[in-house]
């Protein structure tokens, strides 16, 4: 199936407009055609957020192959020769190389792989043991065919070739380490120290790739990149710069997100990763990341603050309003407004990490005020309903007080909300 001209732009301009939730669907049904050449050019203007999102996509021969390649791979438009990074054009004619030198193994990992998707962990892992080391061996002089069809000068071809097999050689152990640094194991940096030793002898390209394959993966990826440093000097740099710039991706991520649950779960990676960050025996390196930190925080828990009070209004307080002021509200209505309630109290919780504690204090307070004026008067809501909404924002003792109405309101935050 090709698609051309018009059907891409059309294409194209559905993703962009697709929501969230459907954008996912519409990737999978994309990722079973055959003809990849425009359907990655279409994906390319949606594949920021793909990375948010992280849809499972099929697990195929080409996207096997790459994974441990996953982290250098640059959209055809923003790759430039010499730069140790793979332009995405290159996949198609480097997997078809593979398959046509490795056609056994390559008919068999299809075959094993049908039905699954680069989520299912322990399968990738299997059949990444049996392709990785395999095309580690492919002589990197030969020209893949389609090399210069897919607008590749032919001069290219080696070096990216040559920086695929040096990963796939050391896949096995790099593979392994980013499971556990995602997983966050006690033995993730001597996995990682293990993995990326090799890769010194490999020259700084491959070092550099998989030094970023780990420091994606890593939740202590100061600690990562300080280790690479005491491996190679001339990797300190890049170790710097790479962290750098993923620390700065994952705050984008937390403005760019568009629920309070996805937002927690942002903050919540940031601030676990800024809290490694003081690892360096270089002084210099302490300080810069120290201020790189410190602006992170100020403004991510600002960003959370901020989705943090325009979401207690419109996603709790004005839905509890109109459920109080109605007959008696079902189930489901009540279970939506204590699904609110969590989600907005893992990021108040998150937020108050990063900072902002009196902004949290301030608007907690307000809201759970406003609560109580509900209570005050049962209507659709039951007062145990709006006190179980209360104890999930603001724990149990401002939930007992909300039982009580003869008590006066408390002038401000009770301690079990200022403590935490």
């Amino acid at each position: 199936m090709s698609l051309l001209g018009g059907q891409a732009r059309r294409l194209r301009l559905a993703l962009l407009q697709a929501p969230d939730h459907s954008l996912g669907r519409v990737v999978a049904m994309l990722d079973g055609l055959q003809d990849r050449s425009v359907i990655d050019q279409v994906l390319d203007s949606v594949r920021p957020r793909l990375r948010r999102l992280a849809p499972a996509r099929p697990l195929r021969l080409s996207r096997l192959l790459f994974l441990p390649l996953d982290t250098v791979i640059d959209p055809p438009s923003g790759w430039r020769p010499g730069s140790q990074r793979i332009p995405r054009s290159a996949i198609a004619p480097i997997a078809d190389l593979v398959s046509a030198t490795l056609p056994r193994l390559a008919e068999e990992i299809e075959a094993a792989a049908l039905g699954h998707s680069h989520e299912d962990h322990a399968v990738v892992a299997a059949l990444g043991a049996r392709l990785w080391p395999a095309a580690g061996v492919l002589a990197h002089t030969q020209m893949p065919r389609g090399w210069v069809a897919a607008g590749l000068p032919a001069s290219a071809a080696a070096p990216v070739l040559g920086l695929c097999t040096a990963i796939w050689r050391h896949a096995v152990p790099l593979w392994q380490a980013r499971a556990a640094a995602l997983a966050g194991t006690t033995d993730a940096l001597a996995l990682a120290r293990a993995a990326l030793a090799p890769l010194v002898a490999e020259g700084a390209g491959p070092l550099a790739a998989g030094l970023t394959l780990l420091l994606r993966a890593s939740l202590t990826p100061g600690q990562v990149a300080t280790l690479a440093a005491s491996l190679s000097a001339q990797i300190h740099p890049l170790a710097e710069r790479e962290l750098t710039s993923m620390l700065a991706e994952n705050a984008a991520a937390v403005a760019a997100a568009t629920t309070a649950g996805e937002m927690a779960k942002a903050a919540a990676l940031l601030a676990r990763r800024l809290a490694d960050l003081d690892v360096s025996d270089n002084a210099a390196v302490r300080e810069a990341r120290r201020r790189q930190a410190a602006t992170l925080r100020r403004d991510t828990s600002q960003s959370c603050h901020a989705h943090f009070a325009g979401a207690l209004v419109e996603r709790l307080l004005m839905p509890a309003a109109t459920a109080a002021a109605g007959p008696p509200a079902e189930d489901a209505v009540v279970t939506m407004l204590e699904s609110a309630a969590r989600d907005l109290r893992r990021l108040e919780a998150v937020g108050r990490r990063l900072g902002q504690e009196s902004t949290f204090d301030s608007t907690l307070r307000d809201a759970v005020a406003q609560l109580r004026r509900l209570a005050a008067t049962p209507g659709g809501l039951e007062r145990i309903d709006i006190a179980r909404l209360i104890e999930i924002l603001a724990g149990p003792e401002a939930a007992l007080a909300t039982l009580e109405p003869a008590k006066p309101e408390p002038a401000k935050l009770e301690p079990a909300i200022a403590q935490r």
